[in-house]
């Protein structure tokens, strides 16, 4: 049994999308941008607005970076951030709406995982609330084929990414509630093929300059390229 975000019947889905990226999605990430050599050079932290058990957030922190997290419900799973790990300070988290804050917890970079369809368009709004949030950058991972959209079209030309990062090695995603109950079965090996998109708010992108990469599969993750280096 495998229950993805792009699988199965609607009344079979988490109500509230909540589906759990494998850590090493946000690590390569994490290596393509210079292990956010950016947000380091400007003293900038890393928020997780979705942030569910908190996997997306922890190559930042554990790259030493200060991290935020907050949901609409506190799923965090605080034994994997450690407050004595090579003395790095655990995340800060908070219960709150993404979509109702105004302002970030601190400057910053947003990356995230967001909420794909429990509301209709949701997705959207999150990547456009990020941008007027986001100090510097965006990365949000979805779904290879919400880049071919009508829907999207829109953002894409309101907002030309800066780049879009395949992931060739497919992640699993299983719902949040359902990890404990498929054991093994949870992480054995994604159906999906999934993508970061990221912006940089302080460098938009001009229409038809997106950059486009391939983060190759985990055993070959020396060979991810830096952005910096291809821009």
């Amino acid at each position: 049994m495998r229950a993805e975000i792009s699988s199965g019947k609607h009344a079979k889905r988490h109500p509230l999308d909540w589906y759990v990226d494998e850590i090493w999605c946000a690590r390569q990430l994490a290596l393509a941008l210079d292990e956010f050599a950016l947000e380091r050079e400007e003293g900038l932290a890393i928020w997780d607005p979705c942030c569910g058990m908190g996997n997306t957030l922890q190559a930042a922190w554990e790259l030493g970076f200060p991290t935020f997290g907050s949901d609409l419900v506190d799923n965090f799973a605080w034994a994997n951030f450690p407050g004595d790990f090579e003395g790095l300070v655990q995340p800060a988290f908070r219960s709150a709406d993404f979509l109702g804050q105004t302002a970030a917890p601190a400057p910053c970079s947003i990356v995230c995982n967001p909420p794909y369809s429990y509301v209709k368009g949701i997705a959207e709004a999150f990547a456009r609330h990020a941008l007027t949030l986001s100090s510097r950058r965006v990365a949000i991972l979805m779904p290879s084929k919400w880049l071919a959209s009508q829907a999207r079209y829109q953002l894409f030309t309101d907002h030309p990414p800066q780049a879009v990062l395949h992931l060739c090695q497919r992640p699993s995603m299983p719902p949040g509630d359902m990890i404990a109950a498929m054991g093994r079965r949870a992480f054995s090996g994604g159906m999906t093929d999934y993508c970061w998109i990221i912006w940089d708010v302080k460098r938009p992108t001009a229409p038809g300059q997106t950059r486009t990469l391939w983060l190759p599969p985990l055993h070959r993750n020396s060979e991810i390229l830096s952005l910096e280096e291809v821009l």
